[in-house]
């Protein structure tokens, strides 16, 4: 392998990369995330030679990538609310559109006394645990029915410093809760798509993602949330908040599914496109 500049280097990636919605932005990141070098320096050192373990780690990389493996799997990582979260293939890759979520709920929860939240389907941790970042007495149960996710969620939870403040336990879905457990809050990002539209999704998202996380019952796209409002019951102290994000289409029919519990004061958000995502409410 011949050494090359950082510049021609990330081009020759760029160039393998045609499949790519952006392939220069894709090199580029692909190519500071294996290297260590930030933007400023990428920018300023384009013309220096490349070392060759690095220029390996970059053409195992752009393979990767070629296969439209995303590019967070292949970095190991996510950036997403305060923080910079491990994510694999057991794990959704958190979304910009989440963080509606962990804004809504951080703002109703702040004045509140050392308030206990369940996180149903933690996934990587990333809502528990940036709303520990914003309630700095906050506990959080987090619960999932992956194992491998969990093994994730402990690691963020590690290297945030927060592993003391969380609990996981391997649940599906609110059954390994005990029976004098009560929260302030209780959210969630459940799987609410629809299995036929799969073959519609980014290849990207239909052939890495975990489905089990991605992907509602066959037969009914909102099963995810009946199942948590099905074991709803006591779960919410008095004033306590239920949140979910939601869908395309499905917020009006989650707000139904909601009232039929007597939860109140419901609320629906819209994410930055406009698409309402969040569904919020309160136990009177």
């Amino acid at each position: 392998m011949t050494p090359r500049g950082i510049a021609r280097l990330i081009d020759a990636g760029a160039a393998r990369l045609f499949g790519s919605a952006n392939p220069g932005l894709d090199a580029d990141t692909l190519f500071r995330g294996v290297s260590g070098l930030s933007r400023a320096s990428v920018l300023s050192g384009r013309d220096e030679t490349v070392p060759p373990d690095v220029e390996a780690r970059y053409e195992a990389a752009i393979i990767r990538r070629e296969r439209q493996e995303p590019i967070q799997y292949i970095l190991g990582s996510a950036a997403f609310w305060r923080d910079e979260f491990l994510v694999n293939n057991s794990v959704l890759i958190p979304r910009p559109e989440t963080e509606i979520l962990v804004e809504a709920v951080a703002a109703r929860l702040r004045g509140v006394e050392a308030p206990l939240i369940l996180d149903v389907g933690t996934g990587s941790g990333c809502i528990a645990l940036s709303l520990l970042r914003e309630s700095p007495d906050a506990r959080v149960i987090a619960v999932d029915v992956s194992e491998p996710a969990l093994t994730v969620a402990r690691q963020n939870a590690e290297r945030l410093g927060l592993e003391s403040r969380t609990e996981f336990r391997t649940s599906d879905w609110l059954e390994a809760l005990r029976v004098t457990e009560s929260f302030e809050a209780i959210v969630s990002n459940p799987p609410y798509v629809a299995r036929a539209d799969k073959a519609g999704l980014p290849p990207d998202v239909r052939e890495f993602e975990p489905s089990l996380a991605l992907f509602a019952d066959a037969e009914d796209v909102l099963s995810s949330y009946r199942a948590i409002l099905d074991g709803l019951e006591g779960r919410l102290k008095p004033g306590g908040l239920l949140a979910f994000e939601v869908g395309l289409g499905q917020a009006e029919r989650v707000a139904d599914l909601i009232v039929k519990t007597g939860l109140a004061q419901l609320e629906i958000l819209n994410d930055l496109a406009s698409i309402p995502r969040v569904v919020l409410a309160r136990r009177p």
